[in-house]
């Protein structure tokens, strides 16, 4: 009780912002039904919505609680059973393994919802501001206290590591950063040498050395696999900043590379058995990336 105490002192939650939500009670009532409706067409375009809400039966538990969470926030009572209650539904958002994102997200329409409302019936007042500046540091702990079962989940699965659990786990965090490095110095490198096969590429089309169409064709090829290394060290970088692991650029660098052979062996006519396997190479990977593509969408 004194920790949840403590958090209410943190965010200068007093009396009269609990009078303050008190007040705007009777005018958020009423849009009750617009929020749960609103708030659903909201999180139904998050692409995995669908994966926790799988039937109507379970759409239909989850609206009851939004609503029972609705009525909670208003009801002007925030006290050891309110903040546990709100904890256990953090728990129970780790335990279907609901991205923090979504949350986050979530409490962001939440925000933005009241506020609508309150503007409406208030318009620019200080009523209207006082208002806003309540129902934010309501808002604000509601989602502290949710997104404190994900953080604490974190922690509890370090903390119950054994020692050795724990060195391997830092040794292995350790060695993952530095593959994930010593990838990013390996495409700087290829980089330079598609550079240089680039450079060459042109000193054989000014000098002669080949026929002007085919050192056409083989420059456009090379500009293709630089383009696409290009788009793979910055889908790395990403990656190291957080992000996922872009599988789609590896198979655009791999695209790139057959196209090339393509448009060089496309300049001979005996060789059409080699140019229809390169084509159902690009077309296998072209499939590969186009489900990646799609599943991203």
């Amino acid at each position: 009780m004194e920790r949840f105490e403590q958090i209410l002192k943190d965010f200068d939650f007093t009396e009269r912002d609990i009078k303050n939500i008190a007040y705007l009670k009777p005018v958020m009532e009423k849009y009750k039904e617009e929020f749960i409706e609103r708030f659903y067409q909201f999180i139904f375009r998050f692409p995995e919505t669908k994966n926790f809400l799988k039937d109507d039966a379970t759409v239909k538990r989850h609206q009851d609680k939004l609503r029972e969470w609705y009525d909670d926030l208003l009801s002007g009572k925030y006290d050891y059973a309110y903040f546990l209650k709100l904890y256990r539904i953090g728990e129970k958002h780790v335990d279907i393994g609901l991205p923090t994102h979504y949350v986050n997200a979530s409490f962001n329409f939440i925000r933005r919802f009241f506020i609508e409302k309150i503007n409406k019936e208030f318009g620019l007042s200080e009523e209207r501001n006082q208002l806003v500046v309540s129902i934010g540091k309501l808002l604000d702990i509601n989602l502290d206290i949710l997104t404190a079962a994900y953080r604490e989940e974190e922690l509890s699965r370090y903390q119950v590591m054994t020692k050795l659990e724990k060195t391997l786990f830092v040794i292995s965090k350790k060695f993952s950063d530095m593959l994930d490095f010593t990838l990013v110095g390996a495409l700087i490198l290829v980089s330079f040498f598609v550079l240089g096969l680039f450079i060459y590429d042109i000193y054989q089309l000014v000098m002669g050395i080949v026929p002007i169409e085919k050192g056409i064709l083989m420059t456009l090829g090379t500009l293709l696999i630089l383009w696409a290394v290009s788009e793979l060290m910055q889908e790395e970088i990403k990656h190291l900043k957080g992000g996922g692991f872009a599988i789609g650029a590896f198979i655009g660098v791999a695209l790139a590379a057959v196209i090339r052979k393509i448009l060089i062996v496309s300049l001979s006519a005996e060789k059409a058995l080699e140019l229809l396997s390169y084509g159902a190479i690009v077309l296998s990977l072209g499939v590969v990336y186009w489900l990646l593509a799609k599943k991203n969408r």
